[in-house]
């Protein structure tokens, strides 16, 4: 009996040396904790299974639009199958390989439902989770272990949802905001049209793959300028690390990571980047958006169906294209007030605005263009509708940004290319930080006025070295 036991003694003393060397799992959820583990080093560009150096795929080579406009700047081969850098203040785009081809996004879908939510929720707001939220997201997706029942904030919700990219918090994120995940998914969409998307349908609110989600990289690029509009999500998208207190069912802290390896100290890390977010998904690949700024320059980068690490060195490059050849310069300020310096001629036609205000700007405006060339050599299209001048300003074919002027009723109760003409030729006077715009052409009312003016001026003087002469004449006489 006793040879037995000893076999049994020994197996579990074994099992029990194994099992100690393995620390207690956090947090619990319906998908494991190594395989979402699996998932996050996925979604972060570090898959364990790349090969160090893998081949080139066929998308390497395909052709970089934006390298087509003469003087441009040539930008790099990536990797990705479709790739943007776009300048944050005025949506210049600097570098565009397929930006309007349609892919799938995978967890930066999750970008667009911060947005969403910061608009339509305040931070303290308590967000209970649902057994759909928490139980219908696929075995195996990035999760952080969130029960049924369980209650956070919207703001910790919020960094679980951009930090830690957890799939069943944006469900409990969409469902409190408008009821329910297809709701809110309504409302996913409405934003991107209001935004300007025009290629972009969601299905969900974290990034799941289904067929009829997909954007392209010119939308996500679009929705990312949107965002970085709100400083609450900037704040969140640029936080290192997390830490969600003891809830009223999980008595640990939850610690959440950024996923973005280049915003953390890792190899991958980027000097200026403030933030982004990554994705994964089988069928869409590593997706990745990235926002770096330097010199007061900030840019937007978005790489979509990108194999593993390539992901960050795809970035990297196209980063580093845009900082390295590139320059911003304002050319307005919203609200900005234009005065105008007046001939003394047209003070007779303006007088009521010959020391005034005679137009406001109505948005920021930045030309983003390459290093060696000046605002100077832009081409300027100017077109007038009812009280507002836009102003188009071009590198050869590419239009690099508008800028848009409410101006006077003075100006505008004439014809629209009389307007034109006297607005122009616009100067910065930094003295007093107000636009100087110097009238270049008369408008062609005025050209039969000086006609007329000029004739009397001509007749009079005409007249008056008759009447010279006469006394001249009568005054030989009187002396005779």
């Amino acid at each position: 009996m006793k040879k037995k036991i000893r076999p049994l003694l020994c197996c579990a003393l074994i099992i029990t040396a194994l099992t100690a060397g393995f620390p207690a799992s956090h947090v619990l959820a319906t998908p494991t904790d190594t395989q979402a583990d699996a998932a996050v080093n996925q979604e972060d560009g570090t898959a364990e299974n790349t090969p160090t150096q893998p081949a080139l795929p066929e998308c390497y080579n395909w052709p970089i639009q934006s390298n087509e406009t003469e003087g441009w700047p040539q930008g790099p081969q990536v990797q990705a199958e479709t790739a943007i850098v776009m300048e944050a203040d005025s949506g210049c785009i600097l570098y565009a390989k397929g930006i309007d081809e349609k892919r799938e996004p995978a967890s930066i879908t999750k970008i667009m439902t911060a947005l969403v939510a910061l608009e339509h929720s305040r931070m303290d707001e308590q967000v209970t989770f649902s057994h759909n939220a928490v139980f219908s997201i696929e075995q195996g997706s990035t999760h952080i272990g969130i029960k049924e029942g369980e209650v956070l904030t919207m703001e910790q919700c919020l960094y679980g949802v951009l930090l830690a990219s957890a799939n069943e918090v944006s469900n409990g994120v969409a469902e409190h905001v408008r009821g329910s995940i297809e709701g809110f998914v309504e409302m996913m969409n409405e934003k991107a049209r209001e935004i300007g998307c025009k290629n972009t349908h969601f299905s969900n609110a974290n990034g799941l793959h289904n067929e009829e989600h997909y954007t392209t990289a010119y939308d996500m690029a679009l929705i990312t300028q949107a965002a970085l509009k709100n400083p609450t999500f900037r704040s969140i998208m640029s936080t290192d690390h997390f830490i969600i207190p003891t809830t009223n069912i999980t008595d640990e802290e939850r610690w959440l990571n950024n996923h973005h390896k280049m915003l953390r100290e890792t190899k991958f890390h980027y000097e200026g980047c403030i933030g982004g977010k990554t994705g994964y998904t089988t069928d869409a690949g590593n997706t990745l958006v990235t926002v770096a700024d330097r010199n007061d320059m900030e840019l937007i980068c978005v790489t979509l169906k990108t194999n593993a690490n390539a992901v960050y060195t795809d970035t990297a490059l196209l980063l580093d294209y845009g900082f390295n050849n590139f320059q911003k310069i304002a050319l307005c300020q919203k609200k900005q007030q234009i005065s105008v310096r007046l001939l003394p001629f047209d003070r007779q036609f303006y007088s009521e605005h010959a020391s005034g205000t005679i137009g406001e700007y109505q948005n920021d405006a930045y030309a983003v263009i390459p290093s060696d060339i000046q605002v100077e050599n832009l081409t300027k299209q100017v077109s007038i509708k009812k009280n507002l001048e836009e102003t188009e300003y071009y590198f050869n074919s590419k239009l690099i940004t508008r800028r848009l002027l409410s101006l006077s009723s003075v100006l505008t109760s004439q014809s629209p290319e009389n307007a034109v003409n006297l607005l122009t030729d616009t100067l910065t006077d930094h003295t007093d930080g107000n636009i100087i715009t110097k009238f270049k052409a008369l408008p062609s009312w005025k050209y039969p006025v000086l006609g007329i003016l000029g004739f009397i001026l001509i007749f009079y003087i005409i007249l008056l070295i008759l009447r010279i002469k006469r006394r001249k004449k009568r005054r030989r006489k009187r002396k005779k």
